[in-house]
């Protein structure tokens, strides 16, 4: 199956499943997000409520050794309500780095209370007379209650304790939706496969029916060439196949009877060819010959023969040098020699085929004006064809153009890396009926010449990698042109 065709109908299930993908890794970031800031919350929460009943423990400890330090002002007993009152406030300080907000301000209040209190402990001072009676000791501790400094205590223990609860009942409601959430995207991601599914199940019948109907339609033009055919709507996808193999094999028929009508063609072609040919040479042929007969036929008359004299003798050569040109164009025509490319400058084989025809253009008093670049203009090309081309379209150029005329040649390489030859004259142009096939043998509106010079040299323009075109220029005149490549590096 072709990766377009895959491609086409698996692209809704592919972009489902990737939209599906993306929000499934999205819920879990943002979910696993959230539980960690919560468990980091409730954390923070635990340590302050730690910290908040640590104080609550040290304040009462603090009290019952300040109590029994009170009634026995002893050294031992001083060293135990001071150490109390070292680990209280190492709690408060603790305390700071860990409450914020309303619970910073109880905590700022709670130290106050605390400072109060401990001066009226007087555990750091001069050690007073212990209390002697339980009635005074019980006044002393009337007087120096803790209970000021634990009920905000009790009250930043419950703050916390609150918080925490709330972050606790916050994650359980998190992990309930978040489950819920998972459980509508497998649900979505069920319903959307179905619906995918039954979208691709469906675009796959269409295309199916339209391609039946196209198979059809194949069938009712067959129909009319090679037979009676039936195309019966397949019960499902994989009996097109045996449908379509049938459509094949019909189509290899009529392939087969066609390529028999080409190769029919094609010989009907060759032949007629051959007959054109034929036309020609004898064309060509006929014309010398009857010149030659009747000059041989005048000198062997029985009565009155005429003697040939030297113009006869000079016609008679003529004609004979018209026919072996003639046969040999004939032989350039029909034979491909083998090309000796060579890597040789276009600017100079211009000038050397200009040269060749520097006299024939001097006896029409035809100017000959060409046109190179100063660079050399390299191409691999067969320097005797190649001169053959050049002098056959200079030279049809000269014979086209009246007395005094111009023949203009230009040679430069193209932007797009070609070598452009062209060759154009002031004459009246092509003419209208030949322009379409100036390229065939024996197309030429010149009362002698074989048309053979211009088929050779687009043949010659072919093998070597190039082009050649003919066209009237709109300030009149005919323009040729040669395009070649150039050169390998």
């Amino acid at each position: 199956m072709k990766k377009s065709v895959v491609i086409n109908f698996a692209w809704p299930l592919v972009l489902l499943g990737v939209l599906l993908a993306i929000t499934c890794l999205a819920s879990t970031w943002y979910i696993n997000r959230l539980q960690a800031d919560l468990a980091r919350a409730v954390r923070n929460d635990a340590a302050r409520l730690q910290v908040a009943e640590e104080l609550q423990i040290a304040l009462r400890h603090l009290r019952f050794h300040s109590t029994v330090f009170a009634a026995d002002p002893s050294p031992s007993r001083r060293a135990e309500a001071t150490a109390d009152l070292h680990q209280v406030g190492t709690i408060l300080s603790t305390a700071k780095s860990k409450f914020v907000g309303e619970d910073l301000l109880l905590l700022e209040e709670i130290e106050r209370s605390y400072q109060h209190y401990v001066a009226g402990l007087n555990v750091t001072g001069a050690v007073e007379p212990g209390v002697r009676s339980l009635g005074e000791l019980v006044r002393w501790s009337d007087e120096r209650r803790v209970s000021g400094l634990l009920a905000p205590c009790r009250e930043l223990a419950d703050r916390q304790q609150l918080r925490m609860a709330e972050n606790l009942e916050q994650s359980e409601t998190q992990t309930l939706l978040a489950g819920r959430m998972l459980v509508g995207l497998g649900l979505a991601g069920a319903l959307g496969g179905l619906l995918s599914g039954y979208a691709t199940a469906r675009r796959l019948s269409q295309r199916t029916s339209r391609l039946l109907v196209r198979v059809q339609a194949v069938q009712a033009h067959l129909n009319q060439d090679v037979g009676a055919m039936t195309v019966e709507a397949p019960r499902h996808v994989g009996e097109l196949d045996t449908e379509l193999d049938l459509i094949v094999s019909r189509v290899k028929d009529v392939c087969q009877r066609l390529q028999g009508q080409e190769r029919e063609l094609l010989r009907a072609e060759q032949l007629a060819a051959v007959g054109q040919l034929a036309a020609g040479v004898a064309h060509e042929i006929r014309n010398p010959l009857t010149g030659i007969k009747i000059l041989v036929e005048a000198a062997l008359r029985p009565t009155g023969p005429s003697d040939l004299t030297p113009t006869d003798l000079g016609l008679i050569r003529d004609e004979i040098l018209r026919l072996e040109r003639t046969v040999q164009g004939l032989l350039d025509f029909a034979r491909t020699p083998p090309l000796n490319p060579q890597r040789l400058d276009i600017g100079v084989l211009v000038v050397e085929s200009v040269e060749i025809l520097q006299r024939r253009a001097e006896a029409k008093s035809v100017v000959i004006h060409t046109e190179s670049s100063a660079t050399p203009i390299l191409a691999e090309v067969d320097r005797d064809q190649f001169l053959s081309l050049l002098t056959n379209l200079l030279l049809n150029a000269i014979e086209a153009v009246p007395f005094g005329g111009v023949v203009t040649v230009n040679s430069s390489e193209t932007p797009s890396g070609m070598i452009q030859v062209v060759v154009a004259d002031d004459g009246p142009g092509i003419a209208p009926s030949v322009i379409d096939k100036l390229f065939t043998p024996f197309a030429t509106t010149k009362s002698s010449g074989t048309g053979l010079g211009l088929a050779i040299a687009m043949r010659v323009a072919k093998d070597h990698g190039g082009e050649l075109a003919a066209e009237n220029r709109i300030e009149g005149g005919a323009r040729f042109t040669l395009k070649l490549p150039v050169a390998r590096s």
